[in-house]
């Protein structure tokens, strides 16, 4: 029903034809002045109403005399006509009064103008089309809206000459209708507005527009408003409920409650919209009130989401401004909203879902939507501006009912002879049975006694009474003297409930309804299993969620299980733990069997699937329009569009295509290098083929996947969140604009040469084709989520089932009942209790209800709150408000009513007697209640005359005056001593709720309650003050006049009621006599008065009138103004005014100074109620101890007094003590400086008191490690130089990836811990540099005009170097200097020529010369030669070490350009494999890690440092798990010496246990990885401590026999024990002498079992040192390294096939593969050893890393120098020219130079140890230590020496006529 805005051309008056719309307005033909043409005014009319609205009413009154000559022309065309009908509409809505408009309406009110012109325009609207066949809506709009005022304006003109043009245009638009046009609803429903004014004035009306609720069938009606009866009054005729009397049957029972509570929600929304929609005029048509509408504008759906039950809709609006929005209740979960869309032609309805007040505040709320998804999706999401209007019937409360309303069958509506015949008398249960006997017992005060006492007053004695087995019929046990708890009025409620199957039992406020009611659940349960079999649960409803737990908790008293409580609001903590949601989760596990469990497992993993799926799809709709999508998301699009091949020949992205730079900060990585799709889930996700353009299927979608591969990876770039004023440009062109035609598509040639604005066309297309494609896919999805989420709920109905039926009571409201009623239908309840039914709608009640009910249980009173229904005219008029309650109790059904109050004193409940109630009495109990403290009379009264206030954005009222009066006299009653929880103020408007609960928060009270009337009824407290809040002069009194409402408000005090209000406005203005009758009973009883009388609790003959809230300020203390003057416990007086509280002074200070005296007559300086401290008044005394004289406070005894005179005694090192005198000397510590010479004989300078303490020595180690540098550990650290730290220099070695090493100095560089730089057009590797690379899978993009890789991106490309010139052109409009299918140079042969020409390679300045640029440096170099340095020298047998190549000029490795794809991928595919081999695969490390955890967690002895099996199970390499194999053998050595040195004596134990320790320490801070000199020291460490520990053990083993040693044996010994503890290190050659003097001293003191000779032996495995080598293959396959500087100077076998490897003097073996040459696999399958080979069979010490070297070792190379440059192409005239390198050294020749040394990364144990079962190195070759680094030459930079150019060499080589070879600058 969309119309659009146009403008029609002139229409000549012989021929008035509609030609194309050019324009948004109809305007007049031009034509000469209108002082020629009188028509022509009409000219300036549609200026003025287009651009002057304001000055369109003066011009008609200045040209009066111009309007009646048009008016009264004969041949006006329709144009003209409308023309003047749009000037009337804008005057009448501009004018001020209706005298301004009166004199132009009158002229258009001319017969002539109406019945000729008018009418003619009427008949030819249809003529007023667009180009879609659509009537001008506008036109339409304007002609109603026109007629509508005229109407308004003339009534009296109705019946004689405005009703044909209105009847004519309704039967024109019928007419129009049923031909298919289409009008908006607005201009339906002022269409039917305006018929409605004609037909008031004649005595039959037309026939109303059809409408859903019209139907016969009250079943056929849908739940949901339609967009007719919303905008259309359908005048349908509603039946009154009827409050005395039968119905005439069932059916029409149903219907008349199903049509009024559906017209209930339906007519206030029915009337917002009206009143909103409108026209407006100075006549009165402004429209109603729109009451409680709320309006939201400006809203858009703009995602779609999931729910539990289905798919929901955000929609976002402008969020309200103010407080009120946050603190009211707007769109709470489950309101019902109605979504009208800007040209008012679509109209949505759906409910709020979940209802998030901090989402809905930012102003968003969720939507579940009554419509198609397509058309949700495809023609409003994003796209539709609506007006949302919140229903203010709350919706959820009605859906349910009216669904239940409709299920039930009218034939078996329960208890259908009394509610609907309303027949007598009432039948007993049918399910209880004839003879049916109740046990009673319960109603005993204990509760359990089976006899109750009855006394017998003719014979003086008592006599027992059987209660556990009553029958009904027994008149005479139904009496209080049977149960002298209970009145007669309570024992007949009871007796009534057992005997009729249909019972009322009315309640007044007070009488105990729902202890009446807990009794009967009592003994119905007690009694259940005498009369049925399957023991069916009751049900218990309430109206509210409050009311409903009050009930259950009292249930839960004496049946604590069983109870089960359906819905989510409770707020208790009891009730809420037998709720159904938590008693699922604890009792379905044992009721469901394992086929269950596992169903409902799939089915929510299933559905949770789908509902990451929908949010996938979701987050990319919702970056569409602001992110440029990839042109790989779009290869579908531009491949149905034939542009594939047009766009693959481009050379730049999306963005570079649609000119888009954006600035770097603000592009995310994922933008900015990854342009494409992942591999992958993303690559499943979104394939590319058209018809397979869907997320994948829920099966095989992983949640984790799609979170990892992020929505953004889809777009080239995404506008900012926050748009500002530079993206502006951007964001219209993604939003609006053109869209290529498929003609124009058709015309493409080539996509790079079209102008930006055709681009941007070209984009939306294939962006709306995208999207529609997603939303199609979408929908899909949403339906199968909702199929999905209706299976899960049908299994979770059967699991609630399960539960139900397992219960004996259930809990639920009304709406709850309404709600689970197909749940209630399986359960079928026998019986029913209803609490507070006389406030439920009587609908609401019957949902409650199945057939199989046998017992209805109502409790309430007809006289307190009634149902409240949302419409007024409906409560009154067709009697909607009337409960099920009521009009039973109306048609005369037989009820009990309870008559004893316990609530009220009798001051208060007189007010209800007999104005409300005619026979309530008092219990004796009330009579007993205390006066309230400080108040004259306990109930009053206050009159005022001060005026309310009202609210317009809440509908309700508030009285400032009453709500301050009220907050004070709450702080009054508070200082009395009454807590906060006892006081509650109370008011009918919520107004005013609001108001004083602002004001008590201000004065910090908000723990008093402050609650509406209508929300507090049940409630009660023991004192109530309320406001009436209504005072105004026209007497309105609104609530009050509700006699229900007044007796709820009256009845809720126990012990003290104060009201304050306008009594004398109210009286007055009340149409009743109520309120006159409440105001005499209490100017009679003298209750009522201007001023309150305030009583001082002190002081009874003191009293205070306060009339206002500033009164109270003259008590502020609560008492009165006298002084308190009470005499305190020491003696003082009370100083502060009179104060009820804090009668005792318990919490009083007294202020007067104390009068205590010490026992020198020193006064405390303290106050008189603060605890006195002792005297601190400074006295001289003599100190015993020393005698000297010292100032001490007074209460200190001398004695205990520590003289602060300087000590004079010396310490035991003869240094004076610097303590007080009276300070122990033994507890000073020596401070004075003195030189100690410690164990290691180093002298250090320390503190005295510090010599018997254990030093650690400082002093550098500074010892010379094998890798070169200077140990920078300490001698502490270092054990004395024994055991050194790690090198502590920073290692700047170049690693495989070509980044430098920036860990310290070690033989193996960890693995490379940077930003991997791998990447290509598709995606980037976000892994360490370190780690091996994903391989990319999407198709390889390296293709020209010629020809075309069909591989993928990671596999070796097939296809050839394409050296075809380049046939595009520069800038400069010069031909490229570059290839075909490369990125062009940016320098032009002709603009650039010397830049491009100068020699570098030797052909630059050829005429073909051709130039490549390099990506990653930028550098231009000729072709030729960049090719020949790329592929390397044919002739150069010299083996390359494993590296990336590097730009000639710059070393910037080479790692982006395409025509060099195949060296790239080659030489990455070798480092992957070292890699591999560094690294490990994850099974082996996996078993390694097990294997040591095992280890580590099985030996208890074994005492490691913390977190290592932490570091055990974090480690990556293989490397790295044997060093911490490592380091868990030399604990287990350590603790073996532990265990061998507590044999020892205890001087020899800590001896021993010293140097374990200490090795300990040094293990605990060595946590890295251990070099070979580490490993050899502590291997030696250990077993020095283990020769000293097996010498200890053989003396103490003497020593405790008490044998006797020989001089010569001790001798030994003592020279032994010296080699032992000797500072240095424990070398070869000593242990050698020491096994010498070992063997003698075994001679001389023998023992059975270990020789001293046997020391401990550490099980150590070393790392192959690859660090500083190169790479190699064997003639199987299997990779090693050389060490040093890389190049083969000895011949060994591999220790894996024992093929000869290696070579001499700096040649390779021919059968052996240089790294250069691992481009192929080796064709022998590599047979790769396990890590538990080292773990298991661990090696002995002799087990040596192989490692072939050639060059002696050489300090640490240094990399401060810079790059070198390339020699000059050039040579100078005085120079010699430069001699080649020869391949082969020369015998008087040095050695060539070495080459770049290898990147450092660690080496896995199993390939750098042969294993016990390989065969070692021969001697000669394997090295036993850490190879040691070659010094780097100084020409090297970072690591990277270039090569020489090719050409270069090759001129120099022909120039010196030798053989071509390696130069001395290309060896690295």
């Amino acid at each position: 029903m969309s119309g659009q805005k146009r403008m029609w051309p002139d229409w000549p008056d012989s021929a008035w034809e509609p030609v194309p719309p050019k324009a948004a307005r109809l305007s007049p033909e031009p034509g000469p002045s209108w002082r020629t043409d009188p028509c022509a005014i009409l000219t300036d009319l549609g200026k003025l109403c287009d651009h002057s609205p304001q000055q369109l009413l003066p011009f008609l009154l200045d040209h009066d005399y111009q309007l009646e000559q048009v008016v009264e022309s004969p041949a006006l065309s329709p144009a003209r006509v409308y023309t003047l009908l749009r000037a009337l509409k804008v005057a009448v809505e501009r004018a001020g009064e209706p005298e301004q408009v009166q004199p132009v309406l009158a002229l258009a009110l001319r017969p002539a103008f109406v019945l000729r012109s008018l009418l003619g325009f009427i008949a030819e609207l249809e003529s007023f089309q667009h180009q879609d066949g659509q009537i001008s809506q506008e036109v339409m709009e304007d002609t109603v809206a026109a007629l509508h005022h005229l109407l308004m304006a003339s009534p009296e003109q109705t019946k004689t000459l405005l009703c044909y043009p209105v009847d004519l245009l309704f039967a024109t638009v019928q007419r129009l209708q049923s031909r298919g046009f289409q009008f908006t609803w607005i201009i339906q429903k002022r269409l039917h507005d305006t018929k409605s004014l004609v037909d008031s004035a004649f005595p039959r009306c037309s026939a109303p527009l059809a409408s859903p609720a019209w139907r016969e069938d009250f079943h056929a009606i849908p739940i949901f408003p339609t967009p007719e009866e919303i905008f259309v009054d359908p005048g349908q005729k509603l039946k009154r409920n009827l409050p005395v009397g039968k119905y005439t049957s069932d059916a029409a029972y149903l219907d008349t409650h199903f049509r009024l509570l559906r017209e209930d929600f339906v007519r206030p929304l029915r009337a917002g919209i009206s009143a909103h929609f409108s026209l407006q005029n100075v006549f009165g048509g402004t429209g109603k009130q729109r009451g409680a509408l709320r309006l939201y504008r400006n809203v858009q759906l703009v995602k779609v989401g999931t729910s539990p039950t289905g798919a929901m809709y955000m929609a976002r609006f402008q969020a309200p401004q103010g407080s009120t929005h946050a603190s009211s209740k707007r769109l709470l979960s489950g309101s019902l909203t109605c979504l009208i869309s800007s040209d008012c032609g679509q109209v949505l309805f759906g409910t709020v879902v979940g209802g998030n007040r901090p989402q809905l505040l930012k102003g968003a709320v969720w939507l579940d939507i009554k419509a198609n998804h397509s058309d949700l999706l495809t023609r409003h999401l994003g796209k539709t501006n609506f007006i949302m209007v919140e229903s203010p019937a709350f919706f959820e409360s009605y859906r349910h009912v009216l669904e239940g309303l409709q299920e039930l069958d009218p034939a078996r509506v329960p208890f259908q002879s009394y509610v609907v015949q309303c027949r007598t008398p009432i039948a007993p249960p049918a399910h209880f049975g004839e003879d049916v006997t109740f046990d009673l017992s319960v109603l005993h005060p204990t509760g359990r006694a089976d006899k109750e006492p009855m006394g017998d007053t003719s014979e003086g004695h008592v006599t027992a009474v059987d209660l556990t087995a009553v029958r009904p019929c027994d008149s005479y046990m139904w009496s209080p003297e049977t149960f002298p708890h209970l009145d007669e009025s309570q024992i007949l409620a009871i007796r009534m409930a057992l005997t009729r199957e249909f019972v009322l039992i009315q309640g007044p406020p007070g009488t105990g309804k729902t202890f009446i009611g807990l009794q009967i659940v009592e003994i119905l349960l007690r009694n259940q299993s005498q009369w049925w079999k399957d023991q069916r649960p009751f049900l218990v409803v309430c109206y509210t969620n409050h009311a409903l737990d009050q009930f259950m908790e009292g249930i839960l008293q004496f049946q604590p299980s069983g109870v089960v409580r359906i819905g989510g609001r409770s707020r208790s903590d009891k009730v809420a733990a037998c709720s159904l949601r938590n008693l699922r989760q604890k009792q379905l596990p044992a009721l469901l069997g394992a086929a269950e469990k596992h169903q409902y497992g799939w089915m929510r993993k299933a559905l949770q699937k789908q509902k990451e799926s929908i949010a996938y799809r979701t987050a990319v709709l919702e970056l569409l329009r602001r992110g440029i999508l990839t042109d790989t998301e779009l290869a579908a699009e531009i491949r149905d569009d034939n542009l594939e091949c047009s766009w693959r020949a481009g050379r730049f992205d999306m963005c570079d295509w649609l000119k888009i730079y954006p600035v770097a900060q603000e592009e995310k990585p994922s933008q900015a290098q990854g342009r494409g799709r992942k591999a992958g889930a993303e690559e499943e996700l979104w394939p590319c083929h058209r018809d397979e353009r869907a997320l994948d299927d829920e099966d095989d979608l992983d949640p984790s996947e799609w979170r990892r591969s992020t929505v953004e990876e889809k777009f080239a770039y995404i506008l900012p969140a926050e748009g500002s004023s530079s993206h502006q440009g951007m964001r219209k062109c993604l939003e609006e604009g053109d869209i290529m035609t498929n003609e124009d598509v058709a015309n493409v040639r080539d996509v790079w040469e079209l102008r930006l604005r055709d681009r941007w066309c070209l984009y939306r297309r294939w962006m709306l084709a995208y999207e529609r494609e997603l939303k199609e896919t979408l929908v899909e999805k949403l339906k199968e989520y909702e199929k999905k989420a209706a299976q899960l709920a049908e299994l979770t109905f059967q699991e609630d089932l399960w539960v139900l039926k397992e219960s004996r009571v259930i809990g639920m409201t009304t709406t709850g009942a309404a709600k689970y009623r197909k749940l209630l239908q399986k359960i079928q309840p026998h019986t029913v209790i209803v609490e507070e039914a006389a406030e439920i709608l009587e609908a609401h009640v019957l949902t409650c209800l199945t057939p199989a009910c046998k017992h209805l249980i109502l409790i309430g009173d007809h006289q307190q709150l009634r149902p409240k229904p949302a419409d007024y005219t409906l409560e009154k008029k067709y009697f909607l408000g009337l409960s099920l309650f009521e009009r039973m109790i109306n048609n005369q059904i037989p009820y009990v009513q309870l008559l004893y109050q316990h609530r009220m004193r009798p001051e208060i409940s007189q007010l209800l007697v007999p104005l409300f109630y005619k026979q309530l009495k008092d219990h004796d109990a009330v009579a007993e209640y205390e006066q309230i403290k400080g108040v004259e009379s306990s109930v009053f009264f206050i009159q005022h005359t001060a005026a309310e206030s009202h609210s317009a954005d809440s509908e309700s009222y508030s009285n400032r005056f009453e709500a301050a009066f009220l907050v004070s006299l709450s702080r009054y009653l508070l200082e009395q001593g009454y807590h906060e929880s006892q006081v509650t103020i109370l008011t009918p408007y919520h107004g005013q709720v609001l108001k004083i609960r602002t004001l008590m928060r201000s004065r910090d009270m908000g723990d008093v309650a402050v609650h509406a009337v209508d929300d507090f009824q049940g409630e009660e407290n023991d004192i109530v003050l309320l406001s009436l809040v209504r005072s105004n002069r026209e007497g309105r009194i609104g609530f009050l006049q509700d006699k229900n409402r007044l007796c709820v408000a009256l009845s809720r005090a126990r012990k003290g009621f104060y009201c304050i209000g306008n009594l004398a406005g109210i009286a007055a203005g009340s149409n009743s006599k109520l309120w006159k009758d409440i105001l005499c009973l209490l100017k009679r009883k003298k209750l009522t008065g201007e001023g309150l009388t305030l009583v001082c609790q002190n002081h009874p003959d003191t009293k205070t009138v306060v009339k206002e809230s500033s009164d109270f300020s003259k008590i502020p203390d609560g008492g009165c103004t006298l002084q308190c003057q009470i005499r305190l416990e020491c003696g003082h007086p009370c100083t502060r005014r009179c104060h009820p509280y804090d009668r005792d002074h318990s919490l009083y200070v007294c202020q007067f100074q104390c009068s205590k005296l010490c026992e020198l007559n020193h006064r405390c300086p303290r106050k008189c109620k603060e605890p006195c401290e002792p005297c601190s008044v400074e006295v001289e005394k003599v100190i015993p101890k020393c005698g000297h004289l010292q100032t001490v406070p007074c209460h200190m005894p001398a004695d205990h007094w520590l003289c602060q005179e300087p000590c004079k005694q010396l310490l035991e090192c003869k240094h004076p003590c610097t303590r007080r005198c009276g300070e122990a000397c033994s507890t000073c510590r020596c401070k004075e400086m003195i030189d100690i010479t410690l164990p290691c004989s180093h002298v250090m300078r320390t503190e005295c008191y510090k010599q018997k303490m254990p030093l650690i020595c400082l002093e550098t180690c500074n010892q010379k490690l094998e890798c070169g540098h200077h140990c920078k550990g300490n001698c502490y650290e270092c054990v004395q130089g024994r055991l050194h730290v790690h090198c502590r220099n920073k290692c700047t070695r170049v690693l495989l990836c070509s980044h430098q090493c920036q860990e310290s100095c070690f033989e193996n560089c960890p693995p490379c811990k940077r930003k991997c730089p791998n990447q290509c057009r598709h995606s980037r590797c976000d892994k360490p540099c370190g780690e091996i690379c994903f391989p990319c899978i999407q198709p390889c993009s390296w293709k020209c005009r010629h020809y075309r890789c069909t591989q993928l991106c990671s596999e070796t490309c097939n296809r050839p170097r394409c050296s075809e010139p380049c046939q595009k052109s520069l800038k400069c409009s010069h031909p490229c200097a570059g290839l075909c299918g490369e990125p062009c140079p940016p320098k032009c042969l002709m603009c650039h020529r010397d830049e491009l020409a100068e020699i570098f390679f030797g052909a630059e300045d050829e005429p073909d010369a051709r130039f490549v640029v390099l990506e990653d440096c930028r550098h231009i170099l000729e072709v030729r030669g960049l090719d020949r340095w790329m592929d390397g020298e044919p002739d150069n047998a010299q083996a390359q070490h494993v590296q990336l190549k590097v730009c000639p000029k710059c070393a910037t490795p080479i790692q982006h350009n395409t025509r060099y794809n195949n060296v790239i991928k080659a030489i990455q595919q070798k480092i992957k494999e070292i890699k591999l081999k560094i690294q490990g695969n994850r099974e082996e490390l996996e078993a390694g890690k097990q294997q040591l955890l095992l280890r580590l967690n099985s030996d208890r002895d074994l005492v490691a440092w913390a977190g290592m099996e932490r570091s055990i199970l974090n480690t990556v390499s293989r490397q790295s798990l044997l060093d911490l194999e490592n380091t868990l053998n030399f604990f287990a050595s350590l603790s073996r010496l532990k265990q061998q040195a507590k044999k020892c004596t205890a001087a020899r134990e800590r001896n021993l246990k010293r140097k374990i320790e200490a090795v300990e320490h040094w293990l605990g801070r060595n946590r890295h990885a251990f070099t070979a000199q580490q490993l050899r020291e502590c291997r030696d460490e250990i077993k020095r401590i283990s020769y000293l520990g097996n010498i200890f053990e053989r003396l103490s083993g003497y020593e405790n026999k008490q044998v006797s040693l020989s001089t010569e044996a001790v001798a030994l010994a003592n020279e032994a024990i010296g080699v032992l503890q000797r500072q240095d290190p424990f070398t070869q050659s000593r242990e050698e002498s020491l096994q010498r003097v070992l063997e003698k001293i075994d001679e001389w003191l023998p023992a059975a079992g270990l020789q001293l000779s046997e020391a401990e032996r550490v099980m150590v495995t070393e790392a192959m040192q690859f660090g500083r080598g190169h790479w190699y293959r064997c003639p199987q396959g299997h990779l090693y390294t050389i060490g040093e500087c890389g190049r083969p100077m000895q011949q060994s076998s591999c220790p894996e096939c024992g093929a000869t490897i290696g070579g001499q003097n700096h040649a390779l073996t021919r059968d052996n593969v240089a790294d250069d040459q691992i481009l192929e696999p080796a064709s022998a399958q590599e047979r790769e050893p396990r890590l538990q080979d080292s773990i298991l069979a661990l090696p002995s010490s002799s087990d040596q890393p192989w490692s072939p070297t050639c060059c002696p070792p050489s300090p640490h190379p240094q990399l401060d120098s810079p790059p070198p440059r390339p020699p000059s192409p050039h040579p100078q005239p005085d120079s010699p020219p430069p001699r080649p390198p020869s391949p082969h050294p020369q015998p008087d020749s040095p050695p060539p130079r070495p080459p770049h040394p290898q990147p450092d990364s660690p080496m896995p144990a199993s390939l750098a140890n042969p294993t016990p079962t390989q065969r070692p190195p021969p001697a000669g070759l394997a090295n036993p230590l850490p190879a040691v680094r070659h010094r780097r030459p100084r020409t090297q930079a970072r690591g990277r020496a270039k090569q020489e150019p090719y050409s270069l060499r090759h001129r120099r080589e022909t120039a010196a006529n030798a053989p071509p070879a390696e130069s001395a600058g290309s060896g690295d």
